[in-house]
């Protein structure tokens, strides 16, 4: 349990520890099942954030139980203690790996970045729960007196600096990202680390209060309403951004002096699509629509994949010079190659697409660049078609 180096029962409020740990619960079990039919998200960062909850819920009922059992002396109340503070810290070092691990997630989403490694990342979340489990017999990070009187050690500092370790993590991360392209990112990283630094080190300075783990419920609360928000942006089939978001950024574009920053564009469409889903199935079409989506955000490294409508795909480019342009549309070729290959005997797929550069005034005019270019790659793809299929008659 956080705390001070040591401590009598006189100094815990136990009315404030039940006051601030029952607002933590019931602000979690309000996330958790108020709305708990958005919160069935089967995605990654879903889970990762119902985990955080449940933590965070089991956090505040065992620092109350800690709080209550502290002083003491019916036969097993230290021993329960001892099992309290050492869960806690555990389960506190769990925390921040989750953490980690969401923004890890989200910036690899909209960045399609290597990932770190989530089993070294796991190393110090690690470390903390193995060296809490050996304090369940020996002295490591606190011991508590025959009179249950929680006393600290130096080593104390240890998960510590591993909690604030990986929240610094994914605060430096998602500001160089947001620094980098100046555009929003769905982690609103200073709305949940502020309530949580706060909250820590006021418990850590004055024990007795229960602070910290009502700070991180309202931190995950603030979390939770930018999930919300995000899911406006994003497309539930694909989890790519839709056309809210690419008008949105667009917006933000034109109302910003980049005369230094270069915006081009690429639309594409799946050409018959309409027939996959004729001969096939509409779930065949989902199918095809969510492998696209993944083949194009590997294509696109770090510029932005959006599925515009039905079969219809933007990626904005954040640059204009032709190599670079070339580029990505070289790796959706290629891309497109490896997915066919690997569909057997289905039919095989193919793009049409447009390219247009952005001059950061008329929105309209780029969209309708880009789509005029998509058409003329369509009409001639159809012409191929057509002139090979009165080939094939002739011979």
């Amino acid at each position: 349990m956080f705390g001070a180096i040591s401590s009598n029962a006189s100094q815990i409020n136990l009315p404030a520890v039940f006051v601030a740990n029952g607002l933590g619960v019931c602000l979690l079990l309000a996330i958790l099942y108020g709305n708990h039919k958005k919160l069935r998200d089967s995605s990654y960062d879903g889970i990762v954030f119902r985990w955080m909850c449940r933590i965070c819920l089991a956090l505040c009922a065992l620092e109350t139980m800690g709080f209550v059992l502290e002083g003491r002396l019916f036969p097993g109340a230290r021993q329960a203690a001892v099992v309290c503070s050492s869960v806690i810290l555990a389960m506190a070092g769990l925390l921040g790996y989750l953490w980690v691990c969401y923004v890890n997630y989200k910036l690899a989403l909209n960045r399609n970045q290597t990932r770190i490694s989530r089993v070294l990342a796991a190393i110090p979340a690690g470390a903390v729960g193995l060296m809490a489990a050996v304090n369940l017999r020996c002295t490591v990070f606190f011991w508590i007196s025959e009179s249950n009187i929680y006393h600290r050690t130096p080593l104390l500092l240890f998960p510590w600096i591993v909690v604030y370790g990986y929240m610094a993590w994914g605060a430096i991360q998602s500001y160089r990202y947001q620094r980098r392209v100046d555009r929003r990112l769905f982690i609103p990283v200073l709305m949940f680390l502020a309530p949580i630094y706060l909250g820590s080190l006021i418990q850590l300075f004055c024990y007795g209060i229960s602070l910290i783990w009502v700070s991180v419920a309202v931190g995950l609360t603030f979390l939770y309403i930018n999930l919300q928000s995000e899911q406006a942006y994003l497309d539930p089939l694909t989890r790519l951004y839709n056309r809210g978001y690419l008008l949105h950024y667009m917006d933000h574009l034109t109302e910003q002096s980049w005369s230094s920053c270069q915006i081009a564009g690429i639309m594409l469409d799946i050409n018959d699509f309409k027939k996959i889903n004729d001969t096939l199935g509409h779930s065949e079409g989902d199918a095809v629509l969510r492998a696209v989506g993944k083949l194009l955000l590997h294509a696109a490294g770090n510029n932005t994949v959006v599925r515009y409508g039905g079969d219809e795909f933007v990626i904005l480019l954040e640059t204009a010079r032709p190599e670079r342009i070339q580029t990505v549309l070289d790796n959706i070729q290629r891309g497109l190659r490896e997915y066919n290959a690997s569909r057997g005997t289905l039919p095989q797929i193919s793009f049409s697409m447009g390219t247009a550069e952005f001059d950061q005034t008329d929105i309209f005019r780029f969209f309708q660049e880009m789509d005029k270019r998509m058409y003329e790659d369509k009409r001639a793809f159809y012409l191929r078609r057509e002139t090979m299929e009165q080939s094939t008659e002739k011979v």
